[in-house]
């Protein structure tokens, strides 16, 4: 009887987690990279009377720290460049993980688990201090992570 089945009585298997992974980890190398970008953007651009003021304001105001001093600009500017590396190392380091030892991703590991965290810390602290794109961005990754997590074994 199971030769002449339906096909529709065919039970097709469980898509695994490994794709919405990978967009989760896509979308963490996407936020990193376009950040980079719009840094680069505006190092290069020509700054609005607004902006020239409050980098201007921030010029004006240093702080010494272990014998080094910067201003605050600098700060600022070096803090996102190294935070958005960071986010593009994290996804890298993320996606050759996944590639070379897809275990990690088709069980429910720590690893997966700590990635779902830090997009969902992220998304938190995106809502309330950024603006729409990268809230959109880690919405996606957090949504990814959490589908893999929930198609990986336990």
């Amino acid at each position: 009887m199971s030769a002449t089945a339906p096909s529709v009585l065919r039970r097709t298997p469980q898509p695994g987690p490994m794709r919405p992974f990978t967009v989760g980890a896509g979308g963490f190398l996407l936020l990193g990279a376009g950040h980079l970008a719009l840094v680069a953007a505006a190092a290069w651009g020509d700054p609005s009377p607004d902006q020239e003021a409050s980098s201007a304001a921030m010029r004006a105001t240093s702080t010494t720290l272990l014998g080094l001093e910067r201003t605050t600009l600098d700060v600022v500017h070096g803090m996102s460049s190294v935070m958005a590396l960071f986010v593009v190392s994290c996804a890298l380091l993320a996606l050759f993980a996944a590639r070379h030892s897809p275990a990690l991703v088709e069980r429910r590991t720590a690893f997966g688990w700590t990635l779902l965290g830090a997009s969902v810390v992220g998304l938190a602290i995106s809502a309330l201090f950024l603006p729409p794109p990268p809230i959109v961005v880690l919405t996606v990754t957090t949504c990814a992570f959490a589908l893999a997590l929930h198609r990986a074994t336990p």
